[in-house]
């Protein structure tokens, strides 16, 4: 059923939502990853707040497209209009009282910030040193398999090394382009358990601007928390977002 209000749409398809259009109004990238950028979309198609493509029973003449991913989507909630909608989705997450589940909310989207934040600087570093950029899921599965909890400098450390391994391997020029990426593949867990074990103290790349790129990142750590650096350097948790709350919280 489609919701009526902003509450029947619930925190986060706020949250999503917000992420969307505040892209659209400073070119912005909705996610770190195309992949948790459509998961967004999709959450608000499944609320009918939207239609993707490949709905049938929905025209797809007059969408649009996210600035930066290039996704089509169009607008169907015919309680709000999508040019000003932005105030009022602000008005109410501005208003949800900061409760302990509004703080395990957070600290989920936290770590899946987290995750993807790390995939996107290898898919960054992968381009750069011109590996094939397809070898980027292998960051979600070192995170995913190897279960260890990291903060997002820390991954970024580790997809750094990795693709430094990757073309001192290439340097060789003997190795086949599958061993160099198990190489590449075998450093990030190797380096992932050994930050995770303290060998290498505080080691982590944080980026040189601390507000992220993205459109949900911002919200997340300068709009709805006040993170700062702590976006990048701290684990997610409930107890790290205590001290980060907005005083409109």
């Amino acid at each position: 059923m489609t919701p009526h209000t902003l509450d029947d749409l619930g925190l986060p398809g706020a949250v999503y939502l917000w992420a969307l259009l505040q892209a659209h109004q400073q070119r912005l990238a909705i996610a770190p990853t195309t992949e948790l950028a459509m998961e967004a979309l999709q959450v608000l198609a499944s609320h009918q707040i939207l239609a993707l493509p490949g709905e049938a029973s929905v025209s797809m003449l007059g969408a649009r497209q996210t600035p930066l991913e290039g996704i089509p989507w169009k607008w169907t909630w015919s309680s709000y209009q999508a040019e000003s909608a932005l105030p009022a989705i602000e008005d109410f997450l501005a208003s949800v009282p900061c409760d302990e589940l509004v703080l395990t909310l957070g600290a989920a989207l936290w770590q899946r910030l987290v995750c993807d934040e790390a995939q996107a600087f290898y898919a960054e570093q992968l381009v750069r040193c011109q590996f094939d950029l397809h070898w980027q899921q292998d960051m979600a599965f070192a995170q995913r398999l190897s279960r260890l909890s990291l903060s997002a400098a820390q991954w970024r450390y580790c997809a750094w090394a990795a693709v430094r391994q990757g073309a001192a391997l290439a340097r060789q020029g003997t190795l086949p382009a599958s061993r160099v990426r198990e190489g590449m593949y075998g450093e990030i867990l190797r380096r992932a358990a050994a930050v995770a074990a303290g060998r290498y103290g505080r080691c982590g790349f944080t980026p040189s601007s601390v507000r992220p790129p993205t459109a949900l990142a911002q919200g997340f750590a300068c709009q709805w928390f006040n993170l700062g650096p702590t976006y990048w350097t701290a684990l997610p948790s409930t107890e790290a977002l205590h001290p980060a709350l907005m005083t409109s919280g």
